[in-house]
């Protein structure tokens, strides 16, 4: 009876129409079920104190010496959210009974960026008021680029590299094609932990990204790199793309992309993953993967991606021959073009309508997709009177 009359004031902890009688604090017989789990699994009480932390989190996040887990969660999991819009400031924003794989990305306590798809069920008591949360962390690395998603021995170096150099916290000059340097440069930032929001190509200035909070900026070209760094918010990192290596500024990593050969038996898959990155949801046959793989072969990548833009414009959800040049210059998409009074206008009107629209109306995203910055592509759309319907 002592037992029961002590835990009499508790006060009811609900989700779903589940009481969880947890007296002062998240405890219980449950909390050790959480244990035998083989997903890794955070409790948090309102006022986002970690409760508790079972195994599988404990391995994830590199608690296993029997290093104390307690205070805010974000001092654990030292998320790239955390002080912004983290995965329970989003459920708890939008009303949402459960927030299912918000990707974000947690960092372990030796400081290893961590690529996660977060859940989180929000916790209410008997009165509905919010007393605490549950979530449920699950790996997810992020994919990498074009260049490197091949399974050759050449392109599983590339992204243990890759890998290698998210880790440093220094700028990097990459040599190659400028298709390569510039999915080289994202998929190191991706590999280091950070959103692609936070990724920029250089527009000029630093007007264009927000200060805070840091990312990478990416530019391309000789001598760019002092002009891109002279005004450098804190923390921000630089990737500069160039053709040959004619300067090495101090305190730069290098790294010399092997040649498009090298890669021979990967340009299927590459350039298959191009097309995905490119226009996500769109597909190519195999006849015209075949034609851009000789293309990629006998002209390089910097052909492909000029074919490729075109085709994709072209094509509605598959990319196929007749999207592609026939004698080395005809595509379905010019012969429409010419008929316009103003082909070179046309094509650019086409491209960024489309390119915006399939970013949702993001501007930064649709910019950086493009490779120029917000103000710029604010302008042409302005002059070429592209507006959003309503």
């Amino acid at each position: 009876m002592r037992g029961r009359d002590a835990n009499k004031n508790r006060t009811p902890r609900c989700y779903r129409g589940v009481t969880f009688d947890t007296g002062d604090h998240l405890g219980g017989g449950w909390l050790r079920v959480l244990d035998q789990l083989d997903e890794a699994v955070i409790v948090l009480d309102h006022q986002r104190i970690l409760q508790h932390v079972n195994q599988a989190a404990r391995r994830l996040l590199g608690y296993e010496q029997g290093q104390p887990v307690g205070g805010r969660c974000r001092l654990t999991t030292r998320g790239v959210d955390c002080e912004n819009a983290c995965p329970l400031t989003f459920a708890l924003e939008t009303g949402l009974e459960t927030v299912r794989n918000f990707t974000t990305v947690y960092h372990s306590i030796d400081g290893r960026a961590l690529h996660l798809d977060v859940t989180v069920i929000p916790l209410a008591d008997a009165a509905g008021e919010f007393c605490g949360a549950v979530e449920i962390l699950r790996p997810n690395q992020p994919r990498p680029g074009f260049y490197t998603c091949g399974q050759s021995e050449t392109a599983l170096a590339l992204q243990r590299r890759a890998a290698e150099l998210a880790g440093r916290d220094c700028d990097l000059i990459v040599v190659g094609d400028r298709p390569s340097c510039l999915d080289v440069a994202r998929t190191i930032h991706r590999f280091s932990g950070l959103p692609d929001g936070l990724f920029s190509v250089w527009g000029g200035a630093w007007d264009d990204p927000t200060p805070w909070p840091p990312g990478t900026m990416y530019a391309y070209g000789h001598g760019v790199y002092s002009e891109v760094a002279e005004h450098r918010p804190e923390g921000w990192r630089i990737v500069v793309g160039m053709s040959t290596l004619n300067d090495e500024p101090d305190g730069s990593e290098i790294w010399d992309l092997p040649p498009l050969d090298d890669l021979s038996a990967d340009l299927p898959r590459m350039i298959g993953a191009w097309v995905e990155e490119m226009a996500p949801g769109k597909s190519i046959s195999a006849a015209a993967l075949e034609q851009l793989v000789l293309m990629a072969g006998g002209n390089g990548l910097e052909e492909v991606e000029r074919t490729l833009a075109t085709a994709l414009a072209a094509a509605s959800d598959r990319v196929d021959l007749e999207h592609l040049p026939v004698d080395g210059y005809r595509t379905v998409l010019v012969e429409e073009l010419m008929k316009t009074g103003n082909p070179l206008a046309a094509l650019e009107e086409r491209v960024l309508r489309e390119v915006v629209e399939r970013c949702g109306w993001r501007m930064q995203e649709a910019a950086e997709r493009l490779g120029i910055s917000r103000v710029t592509l604010w302008r042409k759309m302005k002059d070429l009177g592209i507006e959003k319907s309503s």
